[in-house]
């Protein structure tokens, strides 16, 4: 039973919360869209001696079939507001709970460079910021200039730069050192009048290729995201159960590991795998050589395999999808699964991307 006492509910299910469709309830629950209003949450958690989770669009996090056993604080302040720095360079303040690709959609209608290539992933912004989404030669630090973030323990609010979020590959101090230590309220984005395509992906590159379009304007840019995302990726909530977008992070190996992959493989698969390797390797524009998580778990004949109502997604394999009645419990053997599939045949070590909560371990190993 669902009791409200001063905007704080007990016993909330969560499942309805999450783009996963899966887990228990929160032992107590609350919207908030003010700086006071997330204070006095805070407050109720300290006064409880309750753990604090941050609980934005639900989209890259699995919660416990046992629920979370403290406050779930769910931010509901939209905003997306654009100030001219002048020399055609905008600043946009985007609050947190803004769905992160109605941003981008503001974004690309104001004409604005800067973020179009990360349109069609789901989720709030403030997630964004956490984990530095990137897609497609994009990621939210090519252009993060600040954010407004609230102290859960004093309730102070400090403006923090990039130096003192460390982006990195899906990375931030708000999923690292500082996990649970800051409430993000909102996020400052450089954005340009004027810009250049960002086509460095073959998928990209191929689709304006076939439309015959060499130079295409951001709106253009913004269709092909989504039109190349549709076609790779079941979008959260969208397809049969439900699921949480990319399970796996893709790796990135320097020549010398890269080197000993291609030798793991050479004795493993057939010459048609290393074909494909060498694709990989020849897209590579960094030092650093970014292998998909998805071309290992496919080579290790991973695609539609399932354990209970969990399953690796037929078409695209660095997904796990909820099949309509999946627990916890069976995504996250499922996931063991293929790391120990994958690491057996490959070498390969695959770390899980959406945050468990609600676990005793956070670590399925």
């Amino acid at each position: 039973m669902v009791v409200t006492t001063d905007s704080i509910q007990s016993n909330v299910p969560l499942k309805p919360y999450t783009t996963f469709k899966i887990g228990g309830p929160a032992r107590f629950f609350t919207e908030a869209s003010t700086p006071e209003q997330f204070r006095r949450a805070f407050a109720f958690a300290r006064e409880q001696r309750l753990p604090i989770f941050i609980l934005g669009g639900g989209s890259n996090i699995l919660v416990s079939d046992d629920g979370f056993d403290g406050l779930v604080v769910h931010p509901v302040r939209s905003g997306f507001e654009v100030e001219d720095r002048g020399d055609s360079t905008f600043s946009a303040c985007i609050q947190a709970g803004e769905m992160w690709d109605q941003a981008v959609e503001k974004s690309v209608e104001r004409e604005l460079w800067g973020i179009e290539n990360l349109s069609h992933i789901p989720g709030q912004a403030g997630a964004a910021l956490v984990q530095n989404i990137g897609a497609y030669g994009q990621q939210v630090s090519d252009v993060f200039e600040s954010a407004d973030v609230m102290e859960l323990n004093t309730g102070v609010v400090r403006t923090l730069g990039p130096s003192d979020c460390r982006l990195g590959y899906r990375t931030s101090i708000f999923n690292s050192d500082a996990r649970g230590k800051y409430l993000i309220l909102s996020l400052r984005l450089r954005l340009s009048a004027y810009g250049q395509p960002n086509l460095t992906y073959p998928d990209v590159r191929e689709y304006f290729r076939r439309l015959g379009v060499g130079t295409p304007g951001l709106a253009e840019i913004r269709r092909a995201i989504i039109t190349i995302r549709d076609r790779k990726f079941p979008f959260p909530r969208e397809e049969r159960g439900g699921n949480v977008g990319s399970f796996f992070k893709n790796l990135q190996l320097r020549p010398m590991e890269f080197e000993a992959l291609r030798a793991r493989l050479a004795r493993e698969f057939a010459p048609s795998v290393l074909e494909r390797l060498q694709e990989i390797r020849q897209r590579s524009l960094s030092d650093l050589i970014k292998i998909p998580s998805a071309f290992l778990i496919d080579i290790c004949g991973l695609k539609g395999f399932r354990i209970g109502g969990a399953e690796v997604h037929p078409g695209q394999p660095l997904v796990l999808m909820n099949c309509g009645h999946a627990t916890a419990r069976d995504v996250l053997a499922l996931a063991r699964h293929v790391q120990q599939t994958v690491y057996s045949r490959t070498g390969m070590t695959l770390a899980l991307e959406p945050q468990l909560v609600g676990f005793s371990e956070e670590n399925p190993n």
